[in-house]
């Protein structure tokens, strides 16, 4: 399967291939909270920069974590506050993941 993610600041995607297997949870995150409870390999979390740009504010964000396994069984994890979409090998979607949407 295919990991695609949205950045909303770069307005571009970050795409992770390889995976067999997914674990999903979200929780709220306070942006201005660290991230010391929870450990992540890959931070992709563009929501509150964007709503700065935009002249919004907001005191606190859904965080969605993904821990993902590849085919060789080695295991990452990735925690966005964007939108993502989970593709076949072939690249269509099967599902849609929705941390925030941009208004």
């Amino acid at each position: 399967m295919i990991l695609k993610i949205e950045r909303y600041v770069e307005q571009d995607w970050w795409m992770l291939d390889d995976i067999r297997k997914i674990n999903k949870r979200h929780f709220e995150q306070p942006f201005n909270k660290d991230f010391e409870e929870v450990q992540g390999d890959i931070f992709i979390l563009d929501y509150g920069e964007y709503l700065e740009s935009n002249g919004n504010g907001d005191s606190s964000r859904r965080v969605v974590q993904l821990i993902c396994r590849t085919s060789n069984n080695n295991e990452f994890s990735v925690l966005f506050d964007t939108v993502a979409y989970l593709c076949n090998d072939e690249g269509k979607t099967i599902e849609k993941i929705v941390a925030n949407y941009k208004d």
